[in-house]
């Protein structure tokens, strides 16, 4: 009896051993639990490889498409309950994540790290490292930084110095019409492109279409709208006079990477807006 008893102790230690899930579950006892509420955390996350330590994230991020038991909110609504259950290490919130929510998680003893609003590529490098420290991919974080400025820099070098710079509208809203302003990270993708901005003097991003035919860019970039954007880029081409449409220099650019403050997008979308402005 007592053979047979030690049999079966160790067929289930084994099949314990060789069960994926629980694999998983170890590694995430071992490590760091995180959760993620922003999109844009949650990739920088997955590209230090740290995927299988977020334990919850938001219904927008790619990751809880995959796997809908992550989902504990969106980065303004949050199950704070659910957050409780989930004892993670640490939280990340972005800007939009409410004071009470990150107020009630701290009450809870709950680590939360708030992710300020980056202002220019500087500041998403700067970021990224800093996330890179606190999950303990430091080196790994410095590594993707140090990589992704060599490319911007060698991109930006690459773009000829004009006397006459080509001038830039960067619609990123329809009902009303928003533009790129100054001090925002997407902001550098048109001086980095060595251009100027049409809404250089805005201080708010709201601007008119009257406004933007009379400022009459040269090159026009519409982030991804689903059909908004393929008829906002209808009426620019519907003006014969503006200099955007005589020279077919109107682009629609998938917001998904362009409007996202992580060090990889903004390399993968300064690259296509060169390439779109100067070849």
């Amino acid at each position: 009896m007592i053979r047979i008893l030690s049999i079966i102790t160790a067929v289930i230690v084994v099949a314990s051993c060789n069960n994926p899930t629980n694999e998983k579950e170890n590694n995430i006892k071992n490590g760091i639990r995180i959760i993620s509420l922003a999109p844009s955390i949650t990739n920088e996350l997955e590209s230090l490889n740290m995927a299988g330590n977020i334990v919850g994230a938001t219904s927008y991020c790619n990751i809880s498409a995959k796997n809908k038991e992550l989902i504990v909110g969106t980065a303004t609504e949050v199950n704070i309950e659910k957050v409780l259950l989930l004892n993670p290490d640490i939280v990340f919130a972005s800007g939009l994540t409410k004071e009470n929510t990150i107020n009630a998680l701290k009450k809870n003893g709950i680590a939360v790290h708030r992710v300020n609003t980056m202002q220019s590529f500087d500041d998403i490098c700067d970021h990224f490292i800093e996330l890179g420290k606190l999950v303990g991919k430091a080196d790994l974080a410095q590594s993707i930084v140090n990589k992704s400025k060599k490319r911007v820099d060698s991109m930006s070098n690459s773009v000829p110095n004009q006397l006459n710079k080509l001038t830039v509208f960067f619609q990123i809203g329809a009902k009303p019409i928003y533009t790129v302003i100054p001090n925002t990270f997407m902001n550098d993708y048109i001086t980095l492109a060595k251009c100027i901005n049409i809404a250089a003097d805005l201080e708010k991003g709201i601007i008119t279409r009257e406004s933007v035919l009379q400022r009459n860019p040269d090159i026009i970039f519409i982030v991804t709208m689903g059909i908004v954007g393929d008829n906002e880029k209808n009426i620019w081409e519907s003006y014969a006079e503006l200099n955007a449409a005589k020279s077919k220099n109107i682009f629609i650019i998938d917001s998904d990477i362009a409007s996202t403050p992580t060090v990889l997008s903004f390399t993968e979308t300064l690259e296509q807006v060169i390439n779109n402005i100067h070849n």
